[in-house]
């Protein structure tokens, strides 16, 4: 328990409900924009800055920082009955300052925390001999994965269960593998011992699953999102982030990363998006082959559009990338075809409940 009070901002729950019936139905493949998925934001400073070493450091002042973001993520989320629609933004507390690979440091590896920057893992071996050897861990008393079970309990006890939390980041498979097993050594592996890689990643998806159990039954108000992530809600399924793919080709995707990829998806009713950095228009064709595949998040700025397009129409899902005002004719051009959300940014809170009002009435107008 907590002696420090928090001054807890009240959740509008009614509003969460609408929203997330919403969104349930753009998960469901309906495409129709009827309503569509939205939020708005504005620039806003707040009065205590995230810093994520400080943040793993100290569970007050992570506390502090979180209730800052909560407060101002409600304020949007209350303009639902200005802009006319249930808006899509989610009041949550995050641990995406313990960095995507804090699974792997139950394996042996090492967090490696510096101000300013998200924390770092460095892997625990070299060779395929030890990768054979490796066991499952105890996900209640390895690593730092105690410390992360007693920061969910102090948020519970901060919050009395008045905030959505979300579980720890845990990437995908292979991210939190080469936090385990060096990088190099293990992409060398896939050629020299294909079987201890295997192994490794089989091992890792397995207690991706376990750790995500184990922290949905440790948060008090959970938001049903198999990820830290929580926006927009998402009814079923989870995030895998993938950034290890571009540096295999597609076959060999398909061969090693593939596999575990489908077993986290099966385990949560389907993958809802798939997230890799910058530019991976290679994998498309690979990634719809996913069991339970619904979308991904490439930009157009690091992708090509044709491929976003192509592959999304074929897999009948859903591009993960937020859309607005500036991609009008984009989104005429998309719609019904495949799943978009959109986002919409003003200068202030005045000035983003206009902009989405007049957004909101260009959809419209494409009917």
């Amino acid at each position: 328990m907590t002696d420090k009070r928090y001054e807890i901002p009240k959740t509008p729950w009614d509003l969460i409900a609408k929203q997330r019936m919403v969104i349930s139905r753009l998960w469901d493949r309906d495409y129709s924009l009827d309503p569509p998925v939205v939020s708005l934001d504005w620039p806003w400073q707040p009065t205590v800055e995230g810093e994520p070493k400080r943040m793993v450091e100290d569970a007050d002042f992570d506390v502090q920082v979180q209730l800052e973001r909560v407060r101002h993520d409600i304020e949007r989320l209350e303009c639902s009955g200005e802009v006319g629609i249930p808006l899509a933004n989610v009041p949550s507390f995050d641990m995406i300052h313990f960095g995507t690979g804090p699974l792997s440091t139950a394996f042996g590896s090492q967090i490696i925390l510096r101000e300013g920057m998200q924390p770092a893992f460095e892997p625990a071996f070299h060779t395929a001999d030890e990768a054979r050897r490796l066991r499952k861990p105890d996900l209640f008393r390895d690593g730092i994965l105690p410390d992360i079970l007693k920061r969910i309990e102090y948020y519970n006890d901060a919050t009395q269960g008045n905030v959505i939390l979300t579980p720890c980041d845990t990437a995908g498979p292979w991210s939190i593998a080469t936090s385990i097993w060096h990088y190099e050594d293990m992409l060398e592996a896939i050629l020299t011992d294909p079987d201890a890689v295997h192994h490794v990643v089989s091992l890792v998806a397995d207690c991706m699953i376990e750790w995500y159990t184990i922290q949905e039954a440790y948060i008090g108000r959970w938001g049903r999102t198999h990820t830290s992530f929580s926006w927009p809600y998402q009814s079923r399924g989870t995030i895998v982030a993938d950034d290890c793919m571009v540096s295999v080709s597609p076959a060999i995707w398909e061969e090693f990363f593939l596999p575990y990829n489908n077993r986290i998806s099966r385990e949560y009713g389907s993958l809802t998006h798939y997230h890799c950095c910058m530019g991976y228009d290679t994998y498309f064709e690979s990634l719809i082959k996913t069991d339970g595949f619904i979308g991904f998040d490439p930009t157009k700025e690091y992708n090509d559009m044709d491929k976003i397009e192509a592959a999304l129409v074929k897999a009948k899902g859903i591009w993960i990338q937020p859309l607005g005002p500036d991609d009008i004719d984009l989104i005429k051009r998309l719609r019904g075809r495949i799943g978009m959300h959109f986002a919409v940014r003003g200068d202030d809170r005045e000035d983003a409940i206009d902009k989405t009002k007049a957004f909101l009435a260009a959809l419209r107008d494409m009917r």
